[in-house]
């Protein structure tokens, strides 16, 4: 199968990061878990089912070569904990008994993996939300605190709980910051993310979730029924949304529509035909954000940072996003080239559909989904829909939701 994909001249530089069938055990994790005291608890959650991914490519699978990689282990804070986080390190701000506890388990634990705190999540956030001048001031103390995270010298505190920094560390970003102490470092960095295309990019991706999250709803809101035929109508519907309209398969999103038309969804998609609009659109525009969080890590699985495999988990302390589990956990993500954006491929709990779509149906909707895939990765596709089209997309399809809102 691998080796027709690879001895096509034009995929000569494909890769594909296979999980599901990875014969690799993590390094790191074998399951989401958390840290809890009473009501508070800060969560890991592993989207690579407990695997190591195995990298699959024209050198490996035709030309029979041996790869040699080595891990990197990444944690992607969500921007409750970076600012948890600030409060611990820095004193500022007033942390409760139970939230103190959880915090000193998990640096104990994050200090015993010697591992990187990447606060890029909080970022693109806190930019989406804030003037430039704003962004800088925000979160210059902020990524401080991150840096003195970064700089601790983690046997003291795991012995003792005590924040002692390591010297070359301190040099090391004094070097690479311009700076001569960490809040100036924390000052610069936030400087030179003001005009970043990597955060322009989540931001404008987020922006996309959030359409599809409006369309899902006004989909089901206006046919709500919840049986076979109408859950397969509306998941034809929203998948045509995405192709004529967006002309971008997105792939959270193609997931959870399933999951939210059939009622499984939860919380993580809260909107209720008796809520306000402002409350629906807030909600929903949270759920993007959450959406992206859980990309973030496939992201960092790409074939331009080989012989590097950087496996990444979300950090957070939110119910709805601790309790997605295996609705997106990542099968394989497949890239046609070096710079090629992902094409991921994502398990599906089918059991819990049992009651309300035949497996047949379901499996006749996974292999739809991957001829559609695949017939538009080997296509000439035009570009997705430009930032002033969406914008008056996300316009229409919020004034449509007003209507039905109470």
């Amino acid at each position: 199968m691998y080796s027709n994909i690879f001895d096509h001249p034009e995929m000569k530089d494909a890769h594909i990061f296979e999980l599901s069938n990875s014969p690799y055990k993590a390094h790191f994790y074998d399951g989401s878990f958390h840290f809890e005291s009473n009501t508070k608890k800060i969560g890991i959650v592993d989207q690579f089912q407990g695997k190591r991914p195995a990298v699959l490519n024209r050198e490996f699978v035709v030309d029979r070569k041996e790869l040699q990689f080595y891990m990197v282990h990444t944690l992607i804070l969500d921007s409750h904990i970076v600012d948890g986080l600030h409060r611990f390190i820095s004193g500022k701000g007033k942390l409760d008994i139970d939230s103190r506890a959880v915090t000193k388990d998990f640096l104990k634990h994050v200090s015993k993996l010697n591992c990187d705190y990447s606060p890029m999540f909080y970022l693109a956030e806190n930019m989406a939300k804030s003037s430039k001048e704003q962004f800088v001031k925000t979160s210059s103390e902020k990524l401080a605190s991150i840096l003195r995270l970064h700089c601790m010298e983690e046997s003291s505190f795991v012995e003792n709980e005590e924040i002692k920094y390591k010297k070359d560390a301190l040099d090391h970003y004094y070097d690479l910051y311009g700076a001569s102490n960490l809040d100036d470092c924390g000052a610069n960095w936030a400087k030179s993310l003001v005009d970043s295309e990597e955060l322009t990019y989540y931001i404008d991706l987020t922006k996309v979730s959030y359409a599809c999250l409006l369309k899902m709803v006004l989909i089901h809101f206006m046919n709500p029924e919840i049986n076979e035929k109408n859950i397969l109508y509306k998941n034809k519907e929203f998948e045509t949304f995405l192709t004529s309209e967006l002309n971008i398969l997105m792939a959270r999103e193609v997931n959870l529509v399933l999951y939210y038309f059939s009622n499984f969804a939860g919380k993580f998609v809260n909107v209720q035909p008796n809520m306000s609009f402002a409350k629906a659109a807030k909600n929903l525009k949270s759920t993007a954000w959450d959406l992206l969080l859980l990309r973030l890590p496939e992201f960092l699985l790409t074939p331009s940072n080989l012989p590097e495999i950087n496996t990444a988990y979300i950090v957070s302390s939110e119910d709805k996003l601790l309790s997605v589990g295996d609705m997106f956990n990542l099968e394989s993500i497949f890239y046609s080239g070096l710079k090629s954006k992902a094409s991921p491929k994502l398990s599906f709990n089918a059991e819990i559909f049992e009651s309300v779509i035949s497996k047949d149906k379901l499996d006749a909707v996974f292999r739809g989904r991957e001829q559609l895939s695949l017939s538009r990765l080997q296509e000439n596709l035009v570009a997705p829909i430009s930032d002033s089209k969406l914008d008056w997309l996300i316009e229409d399809l919020e004034n449509q939701l007003k209507y039905l809102c109470a």
